[in-house]
């Protein structure tokens, strides 16, 4: 059975302050990312004991949420305090570009006391491997060479067409300004 590889990002947040954290980068489509946030308010860890967490998250082509309350919502509340949030970060949660985020904590018996977090934010880079990626062969140089060489002679009978049509123009003009007893029929009329 093999282990699941995760890259795991530890985040300090706080109710109110922005507090600094080191920068990240996340991949896009990558699926083990997984956020670890401490919460506190004012360095007090808060106690999310019953809470409904929602990680918000907007980025480059719109805003995603990921919620604690739903079954595969991705969030979950843990540590020894009951004070961090731990997301499965989903691919549609970011996008290539600064992605920010900030929590909504939802408290109280019925769950009707709302508290936004400050936000943080990360990068997200597109994958290197892609739809447009080639898959590396032997014969790539070749191929690159003989597209090179069909540009090169497509541009040189371009220009051959172009000079022979040149041509064609001042042969019909020398008819034309010296031959006046003959009629000239072009190609194509009666």
């Amino acid at each position: 059975m093999a282990n699941t590889v995760r890259k795991n990002f530890d985040v300090a947040l706080d109710i109110a302050a922005s507090i600094g954290n080191r920068a990240f980068t996340v991949v896009e489509g990558d699926t083990g990312n997984l956020l670890r946030i401490s919460l506190t308010d004012g360095g007090e860890p808060v106690d999310l004991t019953g809470c409904r967490v929602i990680a918000v998250f907007s980025k480059s082509n719109g805003t995603a949420a990921q919620d604690s309350a739903l079954e595969e919502g991705g969030v979950l509340l843990r540590g020894a305090l009951n004070n961090e949030v731990h997301i499965s970060l989903y691919p549609a949660s970011f996008a290539p570009g600064m992605v920010e985020c900030e929590l909504q904590i939802y408290s109280d018996a019925s769950l009707a006391t709302l508290v936004t977090t400050a936000k943080f934010n990360f990068n997200c880079r597109p994958a290197m491997l892609s739809g447009e990626a080639l898959s590396a062969a032997p014969e790539l140089p070749m191929l690159h060479s003989l597209m090179e060489q069909v540009e090169t002679l497509r541009q040189e009978a371009q220009s051959a067409a172009a000079r022979a049509q040149e041509a064609a123009e001042a042969c019909e003009k020398l008819v034309l300004d010296h031959v006046t007893t003959f009629t000239i029929y072009r190609y194509g009329e009666a």
